[in-house]
């Protein structure tokens, strides 16, 4: 099954310790999770043990740095860090959270002019010192709306780098794109401006008519970058399974089983639109855990000893466990059936005292090419195959035999010849 669930992490940095991945290592190995934003800072790693742990169990990190945009941390100054990441098996990195709000900003810069292009000239220098170092740069999630409008920014930051000619942003594109649902219907938005008006900035939808700032903004984004760079992204799906992360609430109407399923099942689309779905790597939910005290606890899906807080939980695990019994169970009895049937195919020649005659060879060269089966003259050794082509040339083979064949549990493939044909 496709590792395509995931989580974030705690948002501080106080977790990463062995305790911590004794707890969370075997949670996330039983709901067969297979990413995990870890919050990262810039002056110091994560530990190591922890990256590596992760890794072993088939958890790929996603290094999330969301400093302000304009804050003095320089890409220089991440090199040695991004170089142990890479060095330790990391792939991904994201720089920065939500450009488009204002809070993403030090205070007093916001309001000053060209904020896209001088959010691009500040992230573009990450993305050549991440490649330089052997990480996949993650584009940051965008708030939907947003103190910016969002699309407004996304395409605007798509112009600009087209105009540029910024092969390093363009060539091997990942995007988060924020997945909360805002409290729409999972189905909100669905077919992007294929099916829907594209909204005007802040203004109201039309009646009957549906948006983008909902769980399918993903499709909108993926629609404005191909429509502009004539490429499609890959995706990481971030927050998924909130209402609003500003308030940290889950929507009681996105049960988890119906996430799980969007997760894991291929889409029911054709075209385009089915390999956009192909291209989500990642469904990230928010939040793994938290302390209470945090207002995002409100949204975590276990408590701080690791126990979950969503009843559906349990239930997905075990629904997980069945299915691994199951494909155990199939591949032991694919071995057995190997044990049992060493030979699959067994070509069963007659053999005379005089000879074999001089056509056989030819007239089963068909067989040969087709099957390429285990050619012999033994009956014993016949009955250790799981399929028997009994080439029963002028009755050379008595029913006796067959049944002995069968006896033994071949499937039997009988051919009569003659000389001057074949019947089956």
């Amino acid at each position: 099954m496709e590792k395509k669930i995931g989580f974030h992490y705690f948002q501080d940095l106080d977790h990463y310790q062995d305790k911590d991945l004794k707890l969370w290592q075997p949670e996330l190995e039983s709901l067969h999770a297979g990413w995990l934003v870890l919050k990262a800072s810039p002056t110091h790693a994560i530990p190591e043990d922890f990256i590596r742990g992760l890794l072993l169990s088939g958890v790929q990190p996603i290094i999330h740095f969301d400093f302000q945009v304009n804050t003095d941390v320089r890409p220089e100054d991440l090199r040695i860090l991004l170089s142990s990441y890479a060095k330790w098996g990391v792939k991904y990195v994201v720089f920065f959270n939500q450009p488009n709000m204002r809070s993403a900003w030090k205070p007093d810069t916001w309001s000053q002019g060209d904020l896209v292009e001088r959010f691009l000239d500040r992230y573009i220098p990450f993305v050549r010192v991440a490649e330089q170092n052997g990480l996949i740069p993650v584009f940051p999630p965008l708030q939907p709306g947003g103190d910016y409008w969002d699309l407004s920014f996304l395409k605007k930051v798509l112009t600009l780098v087209k105009q540029r000619r910024s092969l390093d942003f363009i060539s091997n594109l990942h995007i988060a794109v924020s997945s909360q649902t805002f409290n729409h219907p999972l189905s909100w938005g669905a077919g992007g401006k294929r099916n829907w008006k594209v909204p005007r900035p802040y203004s109201k939808t039309e009646l009957g008519e549906e948006d983008h700032i909902g769980f399918n903004s993903w499709q909108w984004y993926a629609d404005l970058v191909y429509s502009i760079l004539e490429i499609d992204p890959k995706i990481f799906l971030f927050y998924f399974g909130s209402s609003d992360i500003r308030t940290s609430v889950l929507d009681p109407k996105a049960t988890f089983e119906e996430l799980i399923d969007f997760a894991l099942s291929p889409s029911e689309e054709a075209g385009r639109a089915a390999d956009q779905k192909n291209n989500i790597l990642g469904c990230l939910f928010w939040i793994l855990s938290s302390s209470e005290e945090q207002v995002e606890g409100r949204t975590a899906f276990f408590d701080l000893s690791g126990q979950p807080k969503n009843a559906a939980i349990p239930a997905y695990k075990q629904k997980l466990e069945q299915t691994r019994k199951q494909n155990l169970e199939y591949a032991v009895s694919d071995k057995l059936a190997e044990w049992i049937y060493p030979i699959d195919h067994y070509l069963l020649l007659p053999s005379y005292d005089w000879g074999i005659p001089e056509n056989t060879l030819d007239r089963i060269r068909p067989i040969i090419r087709d099957s390429r089966p285990t050619i012999g003259f033994s009956l014993i050794e016949a009955t250790n195959a799981r399929k028997v082509t009994i080439w029963n040339e002028n009755g050379a083979f008595s029913v006796h035999d067959i049944e002995i064949l069968r006896q033994a549990g071949c499937l039997i493939d009988e051919l009569t010849i003659n000389s001057v044909s074949i019947s089956v």
